[in-house]
């Protein structure tokens, strides 16, 4: 009911193509932010950022969801040789990229050595948007559990709500730890790499292992409540929003952590909005369907692809989008990153299945 097997869509696709989209614009946001001057602007931009600030939960969401819907019948050694070819790979490729040819936008403390060069890697601080990778590649490995997970404990309807509730808890106090020790704490600088750490983000899996089982009896629950849902997303956003324009000093992005309890909320309002829209599209057989799925499949490496991509143009035209209104800059910075990252996704695709036909004749 809520997949399309002729196209090979289901409600993952959805959810990446939403993830993928507002990454590239946390990126021309944080571009607009760093050139403006006015507190009002830099007060709008904040308000836009914290509104597509849900990325990373939607991600992770679609991962298992997807992986426990196909993986079940793979062999663990199976799945961690496709996904090294699908994730790591291009994740190598173009963190090597960034690090030589853009080695500004690398985050931390750049490398000095080799050893600080190689670290690049497994912290995911080669560019703004890598450490993502490495949060997910966590997730990736913990294919055997949310397998289990999905069939022999979801399965089982009373067991439920209780390891809802349990996974849910541990996640409120792992916030307040990451809040108090790290966030807020005396170990921001030292420990910061734990917002990237499995256990950050595990509590979005285990909510799209449960709607992987329950999907129809969700959709329906939230189908009833729809028109709720968008009011109640922009309540949330705003409050949060506000949140963030109420520290001292000028306006950082760095205020606003993924491990909030606001932009948790709000991010869970947007993966049932989302979850809502495409079982809706998937359901009524939209003529949308296979534009959605042609933008899923090019999602990981757009989504890699796209700082790159900015950074390539704002050395062509940076000079011509500081002349534009802010507003108008971020839109046509936003749309030119978006074609050209899915387009320079699309044509790599293309030059590799070439290549690789040539070697296997």
């Amino acid at each position: 009911m809520f997949e399309n097997k002729e196209i090979k869509i289901n409600i993952s696709d959805f959810q990446k193509v939403f993830a993928v989209t507002a990454v590239m614009l946390q990126t021309i946001l944080s571009f607009a932010l760093a050139n403006t001057h006015n507190e009002t602007t830099a007060a709008c931009i904040g308000t836009l950022y914290v509104m597509v600030k849900y990325t990373a939960h939607l991600f992770i969401f679609a991962i298992v969801y997807n992986m426990v819907k196909t993986s079940q019948h793979l062999s663990y050694f199976e799945f961690l040789k496709e996904k090294f070819f699908e994730l790591v790979v291009p994740y190598i490729l173009w963190t090597s990229a960034y690090l030589w040819l853009f080695p500004a936008v690398q985050q931390g403390n750049p490398y000095t050595n080799t050893a600080t060069f190689l670290l690049k890697y497994i912290t995911g601080d080669g560019a703004p948007h890598l450490w993502y990778t490495v949060m997910m590649l966590q997730i990736q490995l913990l294919m055997p559990f949310f397998v289990w997970l999905g069939y022999k404990v979801f399965t089982n309807k009373k067991a439920v709500w209780p390891v809802l509730i349990i996974a849910t808890a541990i996640y409120v106090a792992w916030y307040i730890f990451y809040d108090t020790q790290v966030f807020a704490g005396t170990h921001h600088d030292s420990w910061y790499l734990l917002d990237r750490f499995v256990v950050s983000f595990m509590i979005y899996g285990v909510y799209g292992c449960a709607a992987l089982n329950y999907h129809e009896a969700i959709y329906n629950a939230l189908y009833k409540v729809r028109y709720a849902l968008l009011p109640m997303g922009l309540a949330v956003a705003l409050v949060s929003a506000n949140h963030l324009l109420s520290y001292s000093g000028d306006l950082t992005f760095a205020h606003a952590p993924y491990l909030n309890s606001l932009q948790s909320l709000y991010s869970v309002i947007v993966i049932f909005g989302v979850f809502m829209f495409g079982s809706t599209m998937i359901k009524n057989n939209a003529p949308q369907l296979r534009a959605f799925k042609w933008l899923s499949t090019y999602a990981y490496r757009t989504y890699l692809a796209n700082v790159f991509v900015f950074q390539v143009l704002l050395l062509c035209f940076k000079d011509l989008l500081l002349k534009l209104p802010t507003g108008i800059m971020i839109i046509v910075a936003y749309v030119a990153t978006a074609s050209c990252a899915f387009l320079l996704s699309y044509l790599l695709h293309v030059i590799w299945q070439a290549i690789k036909g040539t070697i296997t004749k």
